[in-house]
């Protein structure tokens, strides 16, 4: 194929859209690696007694990746999706070195603002330009495979870190192991991965002969402000799917920051944990590469419905569970409702949002999705203080379940055929 052709699908681009692949998990391993061995450090090494303290770092994080999502898109808009690309992972550098060298709770702390700055700009940047390269017609399938291959590499990186932690410590093994992540993220955003722009502007001509506004109202030369108030209020799909991605982030706080905590507190050894924590995100990881094609199969809106309602039941199942092979049922329930919501949602906002703006309508969505980790950070700190650990998981699953309400009220359906 002449490179120059711009041409829209995943076969004419499949070298490129490989590459982001490959990055997309090294995106995931970056994330990973916290997952297990962050919060037992807080209370094992540094010996936090405040659980608030504790999901600071998660707090730090959620907020820092929420505001940045935004910058991330405009940015991206304005600059090209590569260069944000290697931001992001220039950012990861900080983070990775506080962890290893320095050795103190507000280390940890500082590293995962960094991580968040990481996550929000190379993340975004592969679910951006992979949906650049796709076209309308793959948006499903191209963001299953985003979100499966990326939560792949959170699976192996949860996993690995709890193995790595019970052989050689909390404190510096898992982190070197991270530091191997991010060079090869950085050297493949800088060596192999190209500029989508041509793409954009390819697929914005072909809607610009139809029509030069959307169905929602969002004209492409609207800027933040309006594209803000659309995606969060004005537009009912829109508002329906941020909400509903801030309120899945609550249960990825839930599964994060306070199912470790909760395990500890009933002796469950740490490789367990792990493996409880491996089988949630290797699930959610694995089952998108089909909950992708679903959606343009049967639509965007089944899949989010009943991923919230499985996501849900999987949360209660999970507090109603007292051994090993019951919590990592759960934990797989919860997994497979995260992947048939999460994609999708991605999907989704990109369905409705102009080619020429799709990178800021997707950071605003990611504003509150991600969001969600610092809200939920700040909830689950209050709620276990209040009424224990147990009671924050079940008020975590009503949330969820009134939350899959919303969407069946609001949410339009958004495929391109099925519309």
């Amino acid at each position: 194929m002449n490179r120059e052709s711009h041409e829209l699908g995943i076969r004419p681009n499949l070298q490129q859209f490989l590459w982001l692949v490959f990055s997309t998990i090294l995106v995931g391993m970056t994330v990973g690696l916290e997952r297990t061995v962050v919060p037992l450090l807080g209370k094992d090494v540094y010996h936090i007694t405040s659980v608030t303290v504790i999901f600071a770092f998660i707090i730090a994080f959620g907020a820092t990746k929420a505001i940045l999502n935004l910058v991330a898109g405009q940015f991206s808009d304005a600059l090209g999706r590569r260069p944000v690309l290697i931001v992001g992972w220039l950012l990861g550098l900080p983070m990775i070195a506080l962890l290893l060298f320095v050795h103190t709770w507000t280390a940890v702390i500082i590293a995962n603002i960094f991580l968040g700055a990481n996550q929000a700009f190379a993340w975004t940047m592969t679910v951006t330009k992979q949906l650049d390269l796709v076209g309308p017609k793959q948006r499903g399938l191209a963001m299953g495979i985003n979100e499966a291959t990326g939560y792949i590499g959170v699976s192996i990186s949860t996993t690995l870190t709890g193995i790595i932690a019970a052989h050689y410590g909390l404190i510096q093994a898992p982190f070197v192991y991270g530091a191997i992540v991010l060079f090869f993220g950085l050297s493949t955003s800088v060596l192999v991965i190209r500029e989508t722009h041509g793409h954009v502007m390819k697929e914005s001509k072909a809607k610009t002969m139809q029509s030069s506004v959307s169905e929602t109202g969002i004209s492409p030369k609207i800027g933040v402000g309006r594209i803000l108030w659309t995606t969060t209020i004005a537009d009912p799909t829109l508002s329906a799917c941020s909400q509903a991605g801030l309120v899945n982030k609550f249960a990825d706080t839930l599964v994060w920051a306070m199912l470790p905590l909760y395990l500890a507190h009933l002796h469950v050894p740490i490789i367990d944990i792990g493996y409880i924590g491996g089988t949630y995100t290797v699930i959610w990881g694995f089952a998108q590469f089909g909950t992708g094609i679903l959606s343009d199969v049967i639509g965007r809106k089944p899949p989010i419905v009943i991923g919230m309602g499985l996501l849900g039941i999987g949360i209660f199942a999970f507090g109603l569970a007292h051994n090993v092979p019951w919590w990592m049922v759960s934990a797989a329930v919860m997994g497979l409702g995260m992947a048939l919501l999460y994609p999708n949602l991605n999907a989704a906002v990109a369905d409705v949002a102009p080619p020429e703006i799709r990178g800021g309508v997707l950071g605003v969505y990611r504003l509150w999705r991600d969001g969600g980790y610092a809200i939920g950070g700040f909830l689950l700190g209050f709620t276990i203080h209040s009424m224990g650990m147990l009671h924050s998981l079940y008020l975590i699953g009503i949330i969820v379940l009134v939350s899959m309400l919303i969407v069946i009220i609001r949410m339009k359906e958004t495929h391109p055929r099925r519309h």
